[in-house]
């Protein structure tokens, strides 16, 4: 009876070692779905950051279009025209156009672009 009795113990280990295996299979199953909505979050943080900073960025231009029209108009209070920096559209530049308003003054338009951001200020300066 003792044969037998080490027999039945035998298989109790066994059975023992394969829900060792499934419970550890199921936690490397949670851990990695932690790690996938960690890395999912932290992906989707970065993305707003940079949308943000971009949107930022194409208000500053703008703001450089305004001043260098400014600028322009400062040297010579007759000019009208386009100023552009760099290759506009392309990213990070800027594009403005001044126009003449009446009553001596002169519209402002620029338009600045940063990554996939365009942003437009209107402004009205008097001479």
């Amino acid at each position: 009876m003792t044969l037998g009795s080490r027999k039945k113990t035998t298989k109790r280990k066994n059975s023992r070692t394969g829900a060792a295996l499934l419970f550890v299979l199921f936690m490397i199953t949670i851990v990695t779905l932690m790690v996938v909505n960690v890395l999912d979050t932290t992906t989707l943080e970065l993305s707003a950051l940079r949308n943000s900073l971009d949107y930022e960025r194409a208000l500053y231009l703008c703001n450089a279009g305004v001043h260098e029209v400014a600028a322009q108009l400062e040297a010579d209070s007759t000019w009208l025209g386009i100023i552009t920096d760099g290759a506009y559209p392309a990213n990070n530049t800027y594009e403005a156009t001044a126009v003449s308003g009446g009553n001596y003054t002169v519209v402002v338009t620029s338009i600045g672009v940063a990554g996939e951001v365009t942003r437009t200020i209107q402004a009205t300066i008097e001479l």
